[in-house]
């Protein structure tokens, strides 16, 4: 598979598992932060993710015809 594709299946996991941390640790709470926001962070990363592996493809694919 390429690159790219892998990407997108981390970014993915990644979302999955902080939706998962987001939606299952509701009263948590550790000394520095609480379960639930950290689970909100890593989602937010794996959108971030996938939206850059998007733009990355999108930049490669243009400059393939050039």
């Amino acid at each position: 598979m390429s690159k790219h594709i892998w990407s997108f299946i981390v970014g993915a996991v990644i979302i999955v598992g902080g939706l998962v941390m987001f939606f299952a640790f509701l009263d948590v709470e550790t000394p520095v932060i609480g379960l639930r926001q950290a689970g909100l962070v890593i989602a937010v990363l794996g959108v971030i993710e996938i939206a850059a592996t998007g733009w990355s493809m999108i930049g490669s694919r243009g400059s393939e015809d050039g």
